[in-house]
């Protein structure tokens, strides 16, 4: 499976991390690398809570994303929602509804942007956006 590497950003009132809130990390672990195609670290133990890593490169820009479990951290779609780059939408989302999402919306155009919103594994409300290609 090819590797894509997420990046953590250090700048002052960027997001550097993003925590997605899981029932079931096993599952969560197999849909999400199904569906972006990345390789997701073991889980650690932090904070009482159960952490599995997306890849990402501290140097580099961008937020870290980490599949969380914990009394604290319950899926839903009432919560932030996030948006996650791909380069090709279609391509993207056809991987997510093979790996269990249900779509909830598009794809849709939206100016020069792509876009659709599922609901992953464990029931979050994740958007895919993509930048139209003309």
């Amino acid at each position: 499976m090819p590797v894509r590497t997420c990046k953590a950003v250090s700048a002052s009132g960027y997001p550097a991390d993003v925590e997605i809130p899981v029932t079931d990390l096993g599952r969560a672990i197999t849909f999400y690398q199904h569906w972006l195609q990345v390789a997701v670290d073991e889980p650690i133990l932090l904070h009482d809570c159960r952490m599995a890593y997306l890849p990402f490169a501290d140097e580099a820009t961008g937020a870290s994303m980490a599949l969380v479990r914990g009394a604290d951290y319950l899926p839903s779609v009432h919560g932030a929602r996030i948006y996650i780059g791909v380069d090709d939408l279609d391509a993207s989302l056809e991987r997510a509804l093979q790996a269990g999402a249900e779509l909830r919306f598009g794809p849709a155009d939206a100016g020069d942007w792509r876009v659709a919103e599922i609901a992953d594994s464990e029931g979050n409300r994740i958007a895919l956006q993509a930048r139209v290609v003309l």
